[in-house]
Order: structure tokens, then sequence, then C-alpha cells
């Protein structure tokens, strides 16, 4: 689909380069018009994107389509929904930022629908730049970190990559807190211009980190049993199973050997070929593994630094997902939006410093959407579900509520 946002915004910018900025009464009148000039716009991008949905013939069939095509088109319509509602109530660009997210992502999900429909790979996708969407498509992925925080991967406009590398601020906004990067590495005139970074995986648990040990991972063909050893014997871990095809497909995790533990089926009877799942610490070295199929197949377990993060500030866009997940909470009382799209149970829960489930922040069956606080302290959470699901803070930048 057309970036119809990326290009209102650059024209907002040429329309405040031509325009006088006179001192007084001048200046602001000249500013008014330039907020309301913008947010004419917006509100003609969120018009344009509703036609388009409203015009669009697929027409979603739980019973024809995949989880996944669903869950794109979903998406589509949440992020309209979202859009319009956080445009209430904006005077100027920097509060609609998060309508221009939303778009965007929106955009995007729409535009997955139609590579699923003609049978092309979905679009690879950088978002909008990470500080400040009307500065435009981001062009590359840099190491950044937030005051207080860890670093982290961001994707951001040319010119923030170039003040980021060179040890500066990204351009003021205020809609970032401006932080040096993680790990500025000095340039010089004579310098070999800095290698590619490579795009990380679109989605967390697609593939193995590149820092998983050789023994925590193993990959093959039809039946097997097989033995993923632990980094300690006392420490639980996170569990990643893919299933080339999940009909006639199954896999079963192992109890310790002579204390007659059944064995737990994961993907059993699923229409989903992935699995994450908690394994708690049993004193054991490695966690046993059948695999029941004729099919390729994958399993790790992922390092627990490389678990995907619940931060409001890294997921303006939600996380959407499918079956069970693991993630990590880094703290603070935040709203979220849980909405499952398909399935049977679904269940979030806070995992135990042994990896067994805790309280349940939020339960529910089939379709439904629900508002959950997250706690104060970091930890981990685990979503137990069958079916697909998004993960969505509430308000958006700049505009969430907090408990």
């Amino acid at each position: 689909m057309g970036d119809g946002v990326v290009g209102a915004i650059r024209g907002l910018f040429r329309g405040r380069g031509e325009r006088g900025s006179g001192p007084g009464t001048g200046h602001a009148d000249g500013r008014a018009r330039e907020d309301a000039d913008g947010l004419a716009r917006v509100d003609a991008e969120i018009t344009a994107f509703g036609e388009a949905l409203a015009a669009h013939p697929f027409v979603p069939d739980h019973d024809l389509h995949e989880p996944t095509l669903l869950d794109d088109y979903q998406r589509a319509l949440d992020a309209y929904e979202r859009a319009k509602r956080d445009f209430v109530g904006d005077r100027n660009l920097r509060d609609a930022a998060d309508v221009l997210r939303a778009l965007d992502a929106g955009r995007h999900a729409l535009a997955c629908v139609d590579a699923a429909l003609d049978g092309r790979p979905r679009p690879h996708r950088l978002p909008l730049c990470f500080f400040d969407p009307r500065h435009g498509r981001a062009a590359e992925e840099v190491q950044w970190a937030p005051a207080g925080g860890t670093a982290r991967t961001v994707a951001v406009c040319a010119a923030d990559a170039v003040r980021l590398a060179e040890g500066r601020s990204p351009i003021e906004s205020g809609l970032r807190e401006p932080e040096r990067p993680a790990a500025p590495a000095p340039r010089s005139r004579t310098s070999t211009p800095p290698v590619p970074r490579t795009p990380p995986a679109p989605e967390a648990y697609e593939a193995w980190p590149a820092h998983t040990g050789e023994r925590q991972r193993r990959e093959g063909r039809g039946g097997a049993e097989i033995l993923l050893h632990r980094t300690g014997a006392n420490e639980p871990a996170v569990l990643v199973v893919h299933l080339e095809r999940p009909e006639g497909s199954w896999v079963e995790l192992d109890g310790p050997p002579g204390e007659g533990r059944p064995r737990q089926p994961l993907t059993h009877a699923s229409v989903l070929t992935r699995a994450v799942v908690p394994v708690p610490a049993d004193g054991q070295p490695g966690v046993r593994l059948r695999m029941h199929t004729g099919k390729r197949w994958r399993a790790w377990l992922h390092p627990i630094d490389a678990l995907p993060s619940l931060d409001p500030l890294f997921l303006d866009d939600g996380l959407s997902s499918a079956g069970s997940y693991v993630l990590r909470h880094p703290g603070g009382r935040e709203r979220f939006r849980v909405t499952q799209h398909s399935g049977s149970a679904f269940a979030l829960h806070l995992l135990r410093p042994d990896f067994r489930p805790g309280e349940a922040l939020c339960e529910g069956e089939d379709a439904f959407t629900r508002t959950v606080v997250t706690p104060r302290k970091p930890g981990l959470l685990y979503v137990r579900s069958r079916g697909t699901w998004t993960l969505t803070p509430v308000g958006g930048p700049g505009k969430r509520a907090r408990g």
C-alpha cells in the first residue's frame, strides 16, 4: 500500500519551512495554522485508511483462513480503531504521534493480508522513526539505551542514525527522552564505513538467537528423542519447539527419569506449529523431548537475556502472536489491552522464580478483550493460549493511564 502517512509528514515539514515565522502574535498564529493543517492531514489519513478497510474484499472465515492471516486482518482493524480513539483531543502533531504509528502499523497489517491472499511473502517493514514519527520511515536499526535502562535495538531515521553513531543525542522532539547511544563507536574521516546490520527476525521465537549454545539447540527430521542441556542443573529454562507440519505431529516433554512423572504433550491436537513454554528446574542437567513427526523440526532452550520485552516504550504497535509465549516485564504499573482473536482458553500468568505459573493477570475464553495492569516489580509473564492474540499498550505514547 502507498505510504501516505510518511508523505503527509514530509509535506508538513516542507510547509513549515516555507512559511514565515515572525515574532510575537504572527509567530503564534503561524504555529497554530501549522498545527491545524497537520491535524487535518492526519484526520484525512485516518479517513482514507478506514475507506481502504471498508472497500477491501477480504471476508474472514475461521474455517477457511490461516490464523496468521486472520490475525493480520484483525491487527489492521484494531489499528484503525486505535487511531480514531487516540486522535480525539489531539492539539498538534506531537499529540498525534501515536495516531501516526497506529496508521503505519495498520497499513503494514493490511499489506500482509494482501500478500497472503496473493501467495507472496509477508512484506518486511521498518516502522516510523522510534524517536519521532514525524521524522519519517526508519532507515536502519541501532543500539540505544534509555536513562537507567539496558541497551535495545530501535529503528531510527537516517538523520538520527548518524547522530547516534557520532555519539550525539537524537533530534530533540520531546516524544522520547534524548539519550546517548549505548556504546558510541568513535568515527573518523578515514574510518571504514560500518558493515550494515542484519535486521533481526520479525518474531522473537522464529529462530534461535545467534548466541544460543550448541548443546541448547537441536534440529532434525522425523521421530526422535532428544536432550537439550540446561546452562545449569538447577536453573529453569524457556523451551521453544517448531514443527514443519502440525497435522499428525506432536511433541512430548519427558519428566525426570525414575520419578514416574507423566509426559507432558506440548503441541498435540493443535493447529499451531510452535510452542513456547517455561520449564521449571528439576535438578536434571537437561530437558528431554520426544518428537513424533515425519517432517522437519527445531527445538532449543531460549537464552533468558534474549526474551522479548513487554516494554511500552518499545511496543507502540503492540505485540501479536499465536499460541503459548513467554516475555519479560520490565516493571512498573502499565495498562495493556489483551485481545484473543481466536482459540479456546486463554490465561496470562506471572511466572514464579522457579518458572511455575503464578497469579493469573487475565483469563478468558474464545474471542474477547480485557484490560490488565502489570505489576510494579519486574519479572516474566506467560501466555497460555492455542489461538491468536494481541497485547497493546492502552493510549499509546504519552497517553497511557498509569495505575
